[in-house]
């Protein structure tokens, strides 16, 4: 019986390394598609990074030219105040020369007026 018991147990452990080998094979084989999915996977990410490194380079471009454009901006925007400027100080100085005109013109206006009634002449509108 224990002859019998052996046989069947070394049976039993011969079938384990047989159903162990084939399930390592199993594994080997799963890994192996597993590694041929990632070497994929790591191809598509890098034309997906090369990709996004020509997008960026463009961007850089663009924000590059803006910057220009903007810097251009912001010279035309001084210039055009400082037009602005020029014109407010010639209207200011153009209304005060204005009052300065008009109350010499009531001064003279009254001297007329005065002179006219020393004189005795009539002045008529």
């Amino acid at each position: 019986m224990d002859v019998l018991a052996g046989m069947v147990q070394r049976g039993f452990l011969s079938m384990g390394k047989q159903i162990s080998g084939t399930a390592k094979q199993a594994d080997v084989a799963i890994i192996k598609k597993d590694v041929a999915m990632l070497k994929s996977d790591v191809s598509i990410l890098k034309e997906n990074v090369s990709i996004l490194k020509a997008d960026v380079y463009t961007l850089k471009e663009d924000v590059g030219s803006i910057k220009t454009d903007m810097n251009s901006l912001k010279n035309d925007f001084s210039k055009l105040l400082n037009s602005l400027d020029k014109v407010a100080k010639q209207y200011s100085d153009y209304l005060e020369e204005r009052k300065m005109r008009d109350a010499e013109i009531d001064r003279l206006k009254r001297w007329v007026e005065q002179i006219a009634q020393k004189v005795g002449v009539k002045l008529v509108d």
